[in-house]
């Protein structure tokens, strides 16, 4: 497929010939979800804004047995970290590869999208790297048990989760904390990236006095059924008094040190800001309008940190309208393109095992990225990697990844069986909802009428090229 693409620019207003509802509704598709397909795009103008919005906030509601039928042969995924350890050994490779299948089949299979989209974001705002240590097993319970388990809870509750769970101990060496000698690694990021944000009003000493509320906070490491379990060991705690935040800790505070240490930042200022931005850029756009903002985290200080709430607030029509995001989209991150592929493309998957080189080339395998910060939310991060999206795009529909296939004849039916003179624009009707710049089609045509057949062939390779277009980019 040897043809020129034009450059990425996620500056450009994209060309719309949707009326206005539709545009918008589009738009919220496209944030909602890890790509727009039509069957969701449907549900969308059948249930209106406001009502597409409620269905996904309630994701108990949706019928996910589809997905879990995906999920089944993935047998680590719901065991304990001391089954994990008896069964896997301390390495843990088998949960490693399982629960990274598992977070490509839900980003694209699953029928609860928003859920796995805010799954998605306090993965990488509670970030665990996954080949650290042990963490190969316990961030499969950290993933089920803290950030599955809460992220439309109360944030309170999932700064709890995570600060006790024994992935996170391992990561930033909570685990080796003591009052023999403390380390600052947890302290830093609780603060840094986890709540406060970098400018949030912290310093040195707060890093210091958090550090020693949280000695002797570790976790079972016994072989058993209890391996993994957050435990709180008095000998090794730090009992003298502490200052954080200008709050008082007196001293023998124990367990509670920690405890209040958490509430503290729970209920302040900067941490409502710091969520509420998070929320806000990674639903509605690179620049958020600080009201915006604001207004969210008010949200969060009302409703006790409810994050259903705060998604609710973020996700109001007005927010769209005045953002604009069909005039400033975002650029996929790998993942995101890789499931927004899968799902528009109608790709049949067994195994995504092969398809990780891929996502590897691309620069995302999730829960690989080593820095504590997660993976980043920005143009500049992603937007000079597009030829290996070119390259995984043809591959995967090309069959190169054992476990994925496509099927040309049934992808033809699903769009109308079109004649080969209309193929690009039924490819890009199916894949964009008919949101691509004219250009753009007429390239995959030109593609296209270079040949004299209408095979299964050229159509693998016509929605290859469409994907790798600049529009199928962003979201």
């Amino acid at each position: 497929m040897q043809i020129a693409q034009p450059a990425v620019d996620p500056t450009a207003a994209r060309t719309l010939s949707m009326p206005s509802e539709d545009q918008l509704l589009a738009a919220l598709v496209d944030r909602v979800t890890n790509g727009l397909c039509p069957e969701e795009f449907q549900l969308a103008r059948q249930l209106g804004f406001e009502g597409y919005v409620e269905y996904h906030l309630t994701p108990n509601l949706i019928d996910d047995s589809a997905l879990d039928a995906k999920l089944v042969g993935l047998g680590s995924l719901n065991l304990s970290a001391g089954q994990l350890l008896a069964a896997y050994g301390e390495l843990g490779i088998v949960p490693l590869l399982e629960l990274r299948q598992a977070a490509v089949l839900r980003a694209a299979f699953s029928k609860r999208q928003l859920f796995e989209r805010v799954v998605e974001l306090f993965s990488d705002h509670f970030n665990v790297y996954h080949q650290a240590g042990l963490c190969t097993l316990l961030k499969t319970v950290d993933d089920r048990e803290v950030i599955r388990a809460h992220a439309l809870g109360r944030f309170p509750e999932l700064l709890v989760a995570s600060a006790r769970s024994a992935a996170m101990s391992v990561y930033l060496d909570n685990y080796a904390n003591t009052v023999l000698g403390a380390q600052e690694n947890y302290a830093r990021e609780l603060m840094e990236l986890h709540t406060l944000g970098v400018d949030g009003g912290y310093t040195e000493d707060d890093v210091k006095n958090v550090a020693r509320a949280f000695t002797g906070w570790t976790f079972d490491t016994t072989p058993g059924p209890g391996f993994g379990d957050f435990k709180f060991t008095w000998l090794l705690h730090d009992q003298g008094e502490k200052t954080v935040l200008g709050v008082d800790l007196p001293e023998f505070g124990g367990l509670s040190d920690g405890s209040q240490v958490l509430a503290i930042l729970a209920g302040h200022d900067s941490t409502a800001r710091n969520v509420a931005g998070k929320l806000c850029r990674w639903f509605l756009g690179y620049d958020v309008p600080p009201a915006i903002v604001e207004r969210v985290a008010e949200v969060y200080h009302s409703s006790g940190g409810d994050l259903r709430e705060m998604v609710r607030a973020t996700l109001r029509p007005e927010h769209f309208l005045r953002v604009k995001p069909w005039e400033q989209p975002k650029l996929k991150r790998p993942l995101h393109f890789a499931a927004s592929l899968l799902r528009a493309a109608g790709i049949e998957v067994q195994s995504t095992y092969l398809m990780t080189e891929g996502l590897r080339r691309m620069g995302q395998v999730p829960y690989d990225w080593s820095p504590p910060n997660g993976y980043p939310d920005s143009l500049g991060a992603w937007g000079s990697s597009l030829l290996p999206r070119w390259e995984f795009a043809s591959n995967l529909l090309a069959g190169v990844y054992l476990g994925c296939s496509f099927d040309p004849d049934a992808f033809l039916v699903a769009i109308g069986n079109p004649p080969k003179s209309q193929l690009a624009s039924a490819i890009d009707e199916r894949l964009t909802g008919g949101r691509s710049p004219s250009s753009e089609v007429a390239l995959v045509q030109r593609y296209v009428d270079d040949f004299t057949l209408l095979t299964g062939f050229l159509v693998r390779e016509a929605v290859a090229l469409a994907a790798s277009m600049p529009h199928f980019q962003l979201y």
